[in-house]
């Protein structure tokens, strides 16, 4: 029995911990593909060099994948032939496990006349049904995750809120989409039921954004990623923009982030070109990274080793054959 439990503790022992564990590879991108629908020959296009990019993708071979929202121009129509039917064909080519997190072009915007007119709840009702009704990620080799919707009894309806952990680093998408979060803009129009979605989903999101640092913080992980759609730092950078619906988000990171003290990435897309920086002065160990997007067709290959001095390493991925500048269109 004593070297019974003497080989048990050996071990255990060996098992890493969260500053041991090996270096995590893996890929984020979004805004994807961009078309005129009224264009078929552009929107084959598009498609076809987002597959190509797909293929690189896979040749890659990441631990798994995150698409950042927008899987659409803003100005195609919100049919589901579109946001549904090429959306899930799409991400069937992605061979490993691929998570999502929806952005604005998909359902918040659909309400506007350049998308069809539709209901913004509806297709967001669509979405969930299509691509967050099961506890596990998309993709060729699908891995299992924690939906916030299966762990908190106030928020069952968030099923796109999703957490997962890799080699002591612990990955959360937070649905926060662009258009200022869906939030009904003062003196402006309205998007058909924004005034009742926008602060209960919010409310989940701050709770599910807090109880990623806490669980973080009580299970010893190294590093935290979060990946959402909305450039939540916009007006910060470029001096105009509506970003009201974006505040509480801000703040839930940069608080959750100084209270962590460890490295913290966040990953989101929306305004089309890469950038790294570090947009919280109070909060120094979030670090914010932009991907490509829109007619730059790249994603971006994320290494973290939370023991390494530098924990989060980054490498294009893709032609860059019409690459973005940095602006603020």
């Amino acid at each position: 029995m004593r070297l019974a439990a003497w080989c048990l503790l050996l071990a255990a022992a060996a098992l890493p911990t969260a500053s041991e564990a090996t270096p995590v590879s893996f890929v984020a991108f979004g805004d994807m593909p961009y078309c005129n629908d009224r264009d078929p020959e552009d929107c084959r296009t598009e498609v076809a060099r987002l597959e190509a990019l797909i293929a690189d993708i896979n040749a890659a071979r990441p631990v798994f994948s995150v698409f950042l929202g927008d899987t659409k121009a803003g100005g195609e129509r919100c049919t589901d032939a579109v946001v549904l039917d090429r959306t899930a064909a799409w991400f069937a080519r992605v061979e490993g496990p691929l998570v999502y997190t929806p952005g604005d072009n998909e359902w918040t915007d659909c309400w506007q006349d350049r998308a069809g007119r539709f209901d913004p709840l509806e297709r967001l009702g669509r979405l969930r049904q299509r691509f967050f009704a099961e506890p596990r990620s998309l993709g060729g080799a699908p891995m299992p995750l924690l939906r916030q919707a299966d762990t908190d009894a106030g928020h069952r309806l968030y099923v796109e809120n999703a957490r997962w952990e890799r080699d002591g680093v612990l990955f959360a998408t937070v649905h926060v989409p662009g258009s200022d979060n869906n939030r009904p803009r003062d003196g402006g129009a309205v998007p058909p039921g924004a005034a009742e979605e926008y602060p209960a989903r919010n409310r989940a999101n701050l709770a599910w954004i807090g109880g990623t640092f806490a669980r973080a913080e009580r299970e010893g992980h190294g590093a935290v990623v979060f990946a959402l759609q909305a450039d939540l730092y916009y007006r910060d950078r470029c001096g105009r923009g509506t970003v009201e619906g974006h505040q509480d988000t801000r703040q839930a990171l940069a608080e959750g982030a100084r209270r962590y003290g460890k490295p913290v990435l966040l990953l989101h897309g929306d305004s089309h070109f890469h950038l790294e920086d570090r947009p919280v002065p109070g909060a120094q160990n979030l670090l914010r990274v932009m991907v490509p997007g829109a007619r730059d067709l790249r994603a971006v290959q994320v290494t973290v080793d939370p023991a390494a001095a530098e924990p989060f390493r980054f490498a294009l991925i893709g032609t860059a054959d019409q690459p973005a500048r940095p602006g603020c269109d």
